[in-house]
């Protein structure tokens, strides 16, 4: 072989060798994260009073309605619960809210809403798990209103938290 047909392949081969390198540098490796979720807004039902009764409040008006004779929600408005999953990117997230069933605080708790990646959508049943793909950014958004029921009379002292529980893992 020619001297100069040597050198132009070796040549070849170096420009083949650096695209090959720079491909392999120039793509961005993730390292996989531990899905976990932040609350970024509480929910409220405003004030309340305690007596057995029951209202809801809906997750995308914020809108409160008293279901019973009883105006227990003095508020004609609350604040939507917004929680926020961060996850792998495109990967199947499994999330469920639980109620809160009376235990022997006279308060129920039953969650709906909506949860939302940058890709699907997928409303929330209580008590049910919900699968939704995380997206390219891994992110998802739940929010949520749902209905508050009093049992039983409490004291005007009394201190409520909504009392519910989101599991979620990344399948």
């Amino acid at each position: 072989m020619s001297r100069q047909k040597t050198v132009m392949l070796k040549r070849y081969l170096l420009f083949s060798y650096l695209i090959v390198v720079m491909s392999f540098f120039s793509q961005v490796s993730q390292a996989a994260i531990t899905p976990y979720i932040i609350e970024t807004k509480t929910l409220s039902f405003g004030s309340i009073i305690y007596v057995p009764g029951a209202c809801k409040m809906a997750y995308n008006t914020q809108v409160i309605t008293n279901l019973t004779s009883q105006n227990i929600c003095t508020n004609s408005s609350g604040s939507t619960g917004v929680y926020r999953i961060f996850a792998n990117p495109n990967k199947q997230v499994q999330i469920k809210l639980n109620s809160h069933s009376d235990s022997g605080n006279g308060i129920l708790y039953v969650p709906n809403g909506q949860l939302v990646s940058d890709v699907a959508s997928a409303i929330i049943i209580a008590d049910t798990t919900q699968t939704i793909n995380s997206g390219t950014s891994g992110i998802i958004d739940i929010t949520i209103g749902g209905q508050l029921t009093i049992s039983t009379i409490l004291t005007p002292s009394s201190i409520f938290n909504e009392l519910f529980t989101i599991t979620f893992v990344e399948i």
